[in-house]
């Protein structure tokens, strides 16, 4: 297969031969910006108090757990800043989950949830059915008591954290707020021979994907079960990065298929490793 593969209405798929294919997606591009961005109304959006009811109930399935907060700092225009007016924590939804899931059935054996994802709020007893869990904007997060408390239950019973899209000063909100969730919570810099990195796409170079908005180098942070490297891995912070902007605009040709790709091989590796540890 020889020159440039289109994107426009296909996204980032399945693994032969050690690359990523292209297959077809199922998503509406009629309501399209000049900049590929698809708006509200093709994205399916709803207004953020409905979308914790539309749950859907467990079944067993591997299903895309989104964490809802409330806004503690001032967001002031954030909602502006390509966020289409959607609180922080909905950043990418629901269109990152709803790509993402077509990649992971398609890459592994899991057969997923592959209608978007649930949302749930740390303190919900429902979130304990779920092994992962992904938050968006946690430079904004200000979890209450009751919010912290079962967070920490959940990450000391088996769950797992994927923190994405935030920078700078964002970490030392995120930092401080996990210090509440475990108390003395150490992160530290991963590098490529950790084992979430090789779990099933083997990441080569960790610096092969910077973030489309941030135009910094990511560094991936991750906190150990009581703060022991040779334990399981229980958050993972892509700081200086957004993931989930990738997972949400792969299919309407925005960023390079290579970053695409990169992002989705992490996606795919930190659920395989989750669900393996």
């Amino acid at each position: 297969m020889s020159g440039p593969l289109p994107l426009v209405g296909f996204f980032v798929a399945s693994v032969l031969t050690g690359s990523l294919a292209l297959v077809r997606s199922g998503t509406d591009h009629a309501d399209v910006t000049p900049f590929g961005e698809a708006t509200p109304a093709s994205r399916g959006d709803v207004p953020e108090v409905f979308m914790q009811e539309n749950n859907t109930p467990y079944d067993g399935r591997f299903t895309f757990v989104r964490i809802r907060f409330g806004v503690g700092l001032s967001a002031g225009s954030f909602g502006g800043r390509r966020g289409r007016g959607l609180p922080p924590w909905a950043h990418d939804y629901p269109r990152a989950e709803r790509n993402f899931m077509n990649i992971l059935r398609e890459t592994t054996f899991l057969q997923p949830y592959m209608d978007g994802g649930n949302i749930f709020t740390t303190d919900d007893p429902g979130l304990t059915l779920y092994p992962v869990a992904y938050i968006s904007e946690p430079g904004y997060w200000n979890p209450s008591d009751t919010e912290v408390e079962g967070l920490s239950n959940y990450l000391q019973k088996g769950g797992f954290l994927i923190a994405d899209d935030f920078r700078g000063s964002d970490w030392l909100n995120f930092d401080a707020q996990m210090k509440r969730v475990i108390p003395g919570a150490e992160f530290v810099e991963l590098n490529e021979s950790h084992a979430i990195f090789d779990s099933f796409f083997r990441i080569e170079s960790l610096k092969s994907l910077a973030s489309p908005t941030f135009q910094v180098q990511p560094v991936y942070l991750g906190l150990h079960q009581d703060n022991d490297p040779n334990q399981r891995l229980v958050v993972i912070a892509n700081y200086n990065n957004d993931i989930g902007e990738y997972w949400e605009y792969s299919d309407v040709g925005w960023y390079p298929m290579d970053l695409s790709n990169e992002a989705y091989k992490l996606g795919v590796n930190y659920i395989i490793y989750a669900m393996s540890h």
